[in-house]
């Protein structure tokens, strides 16, 4: 695969995690107490080190060194020095290609578990093997058509970081998985949309999850026919 696709589908699961954050937010995650006069006053005597990052960076791994990139600025790098003296000066860095045009169009869906259930990683490399799709670049599942590494349409983890942990599936969890696919894809949009809600359709039976649009909405008869629509006439202009 081309590293400036890779470098979009990057984007592309950003934008999905978090629109995510919302739908697969952390039950256990506590306001924090407001600050003290006394607090307010120290904190202006005396700065904090603070680490400063994008809120969007999850994690996600880039395919070219094996590091983790912003979902949002993902033709470049950012490193943080933790512990330790800022050196007197750094390295020029050593320019990257740029990203390749944008996809025309991006289609997604979301499976979440059902009834507050957790996804194990069990249970998602069982569909996955059960689907035909395969763990490969960035760390991610994909559906490959014979003869070309460029993906139907491919399956991230709904919530943060967005890959998965080649080694960690027997202490992996979720709640909820995202499939996307980018246009134009190796074949016709239609054949990959119908091919991407079937394999959604039979993972979310699989781990008894609900299918939803791209809105986070369920996924209705209606909405099928709407987005089937979509892609043929995608599929007549590019003809």
């Amino acid at each position: 695969m081309e590293t400036s696709t890779l470098r979009w589908i990057l984007v592309i699961i950003g934008v999905a995690i978090v629109g995510s954050i919302f739908l697969f937010g952390n039950p256990e995650k506590k306001r924090k107490p407001k600050a003290s006069r006394k607090e307010i006053k120290d904190s202006h005597e005396r700065r904090e080190p603070t680490l400063e990052g994008n809120s969007t960076d999850f994690g996600i791994r880039d395919p070219d060194t094996g590091g983790r990139v912003s979902a949002t600025d993902s033709a470049a790098q950012r490193e943080l020095d933790i512990g330790g003296e800022r050196p007197a000066s750094r390295p020029a860095r050593i320019p990257r290609k740029p990203a390749g045009p944008p996809p025309e169009k991006i289609m997604t869906l979301f499976l979440l578990a059902s009834d507050n259930r957790i996804i194990t990683g069990a249970e998602l490399l069982q569909a996955t093997i059960n689907t035909g799709m395969e763990f490969g670049d960035m760390d991610i599942f994909h559906r490959l058509p014979e003869g070309s590494d460029k993906p139907v349409f491919s399956l991230a983890n709904a919530a943060k970081p967005g890959h998965f942990e080649r080694d960690g599936w027997n202490t992996f969890e979720t709640s909820g998985v995202a499939l996307f696919m980018t246009l134009p894809g190796p074949v016709n949009a239609l054949d990959a949309w119908d091919a991407m809600l079937a394999t959604a359709r039979r993972i979310g039976g699989i781990l008894h999850a609900e299918l939803l649009d791209n809105e986070r909405s369920p996924f209705t008869r209606q909405r099928e026919a709407q987005v089937r629509e979509e892609m043929r006439n995608y599929d007549r202009q590019k003809s």
